[in-house]
């Protein structure tokens, strides 16, 4: 964990609360990010992680509450927090009739910037991600795997201050888990905030500095991962943690 002083949170979520007609899908929901930091979004499947990450995208807009990134509305402000924030969706999808090369350059062309140098800076990482061969085919032949290397390079590709990534390893296989952690790590080490969402404990162990668990749309706990620790018997593995959190949070009103 970096020992630098706390600098202001890059993300500021304050009593968020989100509802569709009668369902409640996040309640009161207050959680800050500082620059800097891999944070894991932990929570079963249907706990609200995914409407969250739509609420800070300005995909949804907040029933109630703040959302701010970088200082700016999530919603309000949509068009600049995308300069911003890399988002990789759980699932993504792409124009049927694109190559992967092409949709990396129309993005590139969408966010102003210089196509053959964004392109020439990426050819090392396509060359990792070992989409090569791949990225002059349709995108939308690609295994799921590969969708989700095309969905990352896109995250990545103007160099954003967040990087909000959903159930990044879905899909991959073991080789590419370990990439997809490497470049984790990197991309914070270079400064980069990286949000993530998933429900495997031992993503989380292995990379996160702090987590926020989210349980039927409420935040059931957020801290370090040793604050979260210490809030339970020592002793017990992370997943034990998280089971006796959510064991004791209560619904949403």
């Amino acid at each position: 964990m970096n020992d630098s002083p706390p600098s202001s949170p890059l993300v500021e979520i304050d009593q968020v609360t989100k509802s569709f007609g009668s369902k409640t899908a996040l309640s009161q929901i207050s959680l800050a990010v500082p620059p800097g930091q891999i944070c894991g979004l932990l929570g079963p499947n249907g706990a609200g992680k995914t409407t969250l990450f739509r609420l800070m995208m300005g995909i949804l807009k907040a029933t109630s509450g703040t959302l701010r990134i970088g200082g700016l509305d999530a919603f309000d402000d949509r068009v600049e927090v995308k300069r911003l924030v890399g988002f990789l969706p759980d699932e993504p999808v792409f124009y049927s009739y694109l190559s992967g090369r092409e949709i990396l350059e129309l993005s590139a062309a969408l966010h102003g910037l210089d196509v053959a140098a964004t392109m020439k800076r990426l050819i090392p990482l396509i060359v990792r991600l070992e989409l090569a061969d791949a990225i002059g085919l349709f995108a939308e032949d690609y295994s799921r795997g590969m969708k989700k290397k095309l969905g990352l390079l896109l995250a990545l590709l103007h160099q954003p201050q967040l990087l909000i990534l959903d159930e990044p390893t879905n899909g991959l296989d073991v080789e590419s888990t370990h990439l997809f952690y490497d470049l984790m790590r990197e991309e914070s080490e270079r400064g980069t905030t990286v949000l993530f969402s998933t429900h495997l404990m031992d993503h989380v162990s292995r990379l996160c500095t702090h987590a926020a668990i989210i349980h039927q749309g409420r935040l059931a706990a957020s801290g370090s991962l040793d604050e979260l620790r210490a809030s339970c018997d020592e002793g017990l593995s992370l997943e034990d943690v998280f089971l006796r959190i959510v064991k004791g949070s209560s619904p949403p009103a």
